[in-house]
């Protein structure tokens, strides 16, 4: 009979991490004032429409973006 003990593969995962090490993982992380992606999905008729709008007044999409939400807030709280 076959020792099951020697058909076992070895872990390649390695040690768990300390409970120190990872304590602090659910902390908010300082904001850096970088951008982060916003996915949206819209018609091919809209997103033509929303980049034809902003280039037409030499905004950046997200810029454009940014106007229209805060606007959107602003009169509808």
């Amino acid at each position: 009979m076959a020792d099951l003990n020697q058909l076992k593969k070895p872990s390649r995962k390695g040690e768990p991490p300390t409970l120190t090490s990872n304590a602090n993982n659910l902390a908010k992380p300082a904001a850096t004032g970088a951008n982060v992606p916003l996915q949206l999905k819209v018609s091919p008729e809209v997103r033509r429409d929303f980049h034809s709008y902003a280039v037409g007044r030499d905004l950046a999409a997200n810029a454009l973006f940014q106007e229209v939400w805060e606007f959107y807030k602003a009169n509808h709280g």
